[in-house]
């Protein structure tokens, strides 16, 4: 497995300097920072605020819901 490192611009991947990859190669794409800033996260998370009491029962009936309605997700080891 080669290993290149670049920087997107565009939308496009743009390599390092010498690094050479040969057309119709596949490939996978990862980020090495994070692509969001602390007060980023925040803010999404003042914006996105519980307003309500959640108690368990709620969270085990919603989870409960959520394995009948997708079995096959849950039954893969």
């Amino acid at each position: 497995m080669t290993t290149c490192k670049g920087v997107v611009k565009d939308n496009i991947v743009v390599l390092e300097d010498g690094a050479q990859l040969p057309d119709g190669a596949e490939v996978e794409v990862r980020l090495l920072k994070p692509s969001f800033q602390r007060d980023d996260v925040f803010a999404q998370v003042l914006a996105n605020r519980i307003t309500h009491y959640v108690g368990i029962d709620q969270i085990i009936e919603e989870d409960k819901q959520e394995r009948e309605e997708h079995p096959d997700t849950w039954l893969k080891p």
